[in-house]
C-alpha cells in the first residue's frame, strides 16, 4: 500500500506543479497580448500626431524631420495621382463607343444595334 500512497502523492504534486505552470503561461500570454494591444494604440497615436504635424507645416520645415516630411508629402502626391488615374480609367471604361454604330454605352453590348462593345 505504501507504493500506491507514495505514487498518489507524487501524482498530486506533479498535477499541482503542472497546474501552476499552466496558470503562469496563461498569465504570460495575457500580459503579452495586453502589451501588444497597448503598442498598437501607441502606434496609432503616433501616426495621428505625425499626420497632424505635417498638415500644420506651411513654410520652413525643421532639419530634423525635413526628409520625413518630404517623403510623406511625396507619398501624398503619388496617392492623389493614382486616385485620379483610377477615376479616369473607370470613367473611360464605363463609357465606350460602339464600334459599329457609335452609340455610347456603359454595357458590354450596344443598346442600339446589339454589337459587343469591346474592351
Amino acid at each position: 500500500m505504501a507504493f500506491v500512497d507514495d505514487f498518489s502523492q507524487k501524482a498530486r504534486e506533479f498535477a499541482d506543479a503542472a497546474s501552476g505552470m499552466a496558470r503562469d503561461a496563461a498569465d504570460s500570454v495575457k500580459t503579452t497580448a495586453s502589451i501588444l494591444a497597448e503598442q498598437r494604440e501607441l502606434d496609432r497615436s503616433y501616426r495621428a500626431i505625425g499626420a497632424w504635424y505635417v498638415s500644420q507645416l506651411d513654410g520652413e520645415v525643421p532639419d530634423a524631420v525635413a526628409d520625413l516630411v518630404a517623403a510623406a508629402r511625396l507619398s501624398q502626391t503619388r496617392i492623389e495621382g493614382l486616385r485620379a488615374s483610377r477615376q479616369r480609367e473607370e470613367g473611360a471604361a464605363m463609357e465606350r463607343k460602339c464600334p459599329l454604330c457609335g452609340t455610347v454605352s456603359e454595357g458590354k453590348f450596344c443598346p442600339n444595334c446589339g454589337a459587343p462593345m469591346g474592351e
